[in-house]
């Protein structure tokens, strides 16, 4: 895989952490709303980079 594939996942995983992270400490949401907020906001973020990784290797 070349390396924007790999930035790109770096990017998502970062995004889902913080995600994970303040659903956990928030009173109002969960860590599985977090978790998966953090998720689709990462993906959708670091998309064109994984879809280019993909796509070139």
């Amino acid at each position: 895989m070349p390396p924007i594939f790999w930035i790109g996942l770096g990017i998502a995983a970062f995004v889902f952490l913080v995600g994970a992270i303040s659903g956990a400490r928030s009173n109002s949401a969960s860590l599985k709303s977090g978790a998966l907020m953090g998720l689709y906001l990462g993906v959708m973020l670091a998309f064109p980079l994984l879809a280019i990784g993909l796509a070139t290797s």
